[in-house]
């Protein structure tokens, strides 16, 4: 069983990817290695690239073929670099692992009051989350949270962590979580908004949003004829990007709308709940 984190609609990413024995993969977010140990199963053979240190080394020992540590933002020249040129499917998985999460060190989650407020990625490259909160101007925090967290109260939260600041640094999660709390009194709806604003400083701080736009682009120049490109995307701001890049590809659209998961797999598990997957076909 994979303790890192568990894969998301194996089953749907496996038939999506056409797997069959002998073809070339790329799983170009190998978190725990869960969808490329499925993979290899079936024959195939599998590069792996993620950027997270952690995850590079625990998926070293569940799979065979080789990791790469790398941002996928970059995937042609890793792939080229790895004789994986024209291949058979890629895959993305979008989403954060179930490592990152219930490690509180990461900050990833808003249960780890004390935790440091980091949310990167790779924690050894960047700009820490803490480094955002505590340097950007009011109007750039606005925009961060009203553009990549869709939030509806982004300027009374960005004034909060203006106002917050002035009488103190602010360097954990805890931080986070009391200025929300003094911009959001209903408890019910504190939660959704804080889920929104770790999301939008996760992604301003890991620049999800470019990464994502070059690393398609870049995964269309290895990608073979006839291969095939999955998708899981966790927001709508992510499937909207795939989406439009499919179309800007000119790919055959497999599934004309995204697939999700099963009720019984959200039963099992609940973070797989908003995983939308596309799969489309190179021509």
């Amino acid at each position: 069983m994979n303790t890192y984190h568990k894969p998301v609609m194996v089953t749907e990413v496996i038939e999506g990817l056409d797997v069959g024995a002998g073809k070339k993969y790329i799983d170009a977010t190998t978190g725990g290695g869960g969808h490329a140990v499925e993979i290899e199963k079936r024959g195939g053979k599998v590069l792996g690239i993620d950027q997270d240190p952690e995850a590079v080394e625990f998926a070293k020992q569940n799979f065979k073929g080789k990791i790469v540590r790398g941002n996928f933002r970059d995937i042609e020249k890793i792939a080229k670099d790895n004789g994986f040129d024209q291949v058979d499917g890629i895959l993305f998985d979008l989403g954060v692992s179930s490592h990152q999460i219930d490690t509180p060190e990461r900050g990833f989650s808003y249960r780890y009051l004390q935790a440091p407020l980091d949310l990167r990625m790779d924690p050894e490259q960047g700009v820490s989350a803490r480094d955002y909160i505590n340097k950007l101007s009011e109007e750039e925090l606005y925009e961060i949270f009203a553009t990549y967290g869709e939030e509806k109260l982004a300027r009374s939260i960005a004034g909060a962590f203006v106002g917050t600041r002035r009488e103190r640094p602010l360097t954990t999660v805890g931080d986070v979580v009391e200025i929300v709390s003094l911009a959001v009194r209903d408890a019910r709806a504190r939660t959704s908004t804080l889920a929104r604003v770790f999301q939008a400083l996760r992604i301003a701080v890991n620049d999800e949003l470019g990464a994502l736009k070059v690393g398609l682009r870049g995964a269309g120049e290895v990608l073979g004829s006839g291969g095939r490109l999955v998708v899981i995307s966790y927001h709508s701001l992510e499937d909207r990007i795939v989406k439009r890049e499919i179309r800007r590809l000119g790919y055959k659209q497999i599934n004309k709308r995204p697939m999700t998961p099963s009720g019984n797999e959200i039963q099992e598990n609940h973070r797989s709940r908003s995983a939308k997957l596309r799969v489309a076909q190179k021509l």
